[in-house]
């Protein structure tokens, strides 16, 4: 069995592989849709809600600060929005880990909450530099609708190995 402050050596690079596996899941996805509708595949946000269960805060803000510039810089080419969404997700991760008891269920709907605000914000982000405009109806049911459904189902499939890599008791 790990033991916990093993967890922060390897977190990073787990983090590192689980986000460029989102992009080019999410890339497959889109493909198979013949973009009509985009899920974007979220892994990385699952394994940042298991890490924020063991790993101290200051650790995953830096952490998630440097996956996002290196997120913007290859897959957007404009750095800050994700170098900012993420942040911004653990911090509010932390802040209902205070108040909630963590158990399989109440991660599986703070998963939900965490994309949905994770999408908003960096949506907000791309508003307010004028990188984006979409109608909100459009937004929900093509973009945030799919990437919820496909999320809860990758939840279900890997909760499991997520919380024995990263929830050492």
């Amino acid at each position: 069995m790990l033991r916990k402050e093993y967890v922060r050596y390897y977190a990073p690079a787990v983090f590192f592989l689980l986000m460029l596996l989102d992009g080019q899941f999410t890339r497959v996805v889109g493909i198979w849709s013949n973009g009509g509708y985009l899920a974007n595949v979220h892994l990385l946000l699952l394994a940042v809600l298991c890490g924020c269960i063991t790993l101290p805060k200051r650790f995953m803000i830096l952490t998630t600060i440097i996956l996002g510039i290196i997120y913007d810089s290859y897959y957007i080419g404009v750095i800050g929005i994700f170098a900012v969404a993420l942040p911004v997700t653990v911090l509010c991760m932390y802040g209902l880990a205070k108040t909630i008891n963590t158990n399989v269920f109440t991660l599986f709907f703070g998963y939900i909450i965490f994309i949905t605000s994770f999408e908003a914000i960096s949506l907000a982000i791309q508003f307010i530099f004028k990188l984006a405009v979409i109608d909100g109806s459009v937004f929900i049911t093509q973009y945030l609708a799919p990437t919820l459904l496909l999320n809860m189902g990758l939840f279900v499939l890997l909760i499991v190995p997520f919380k024995k890599l990263f929830v050492i008791k």
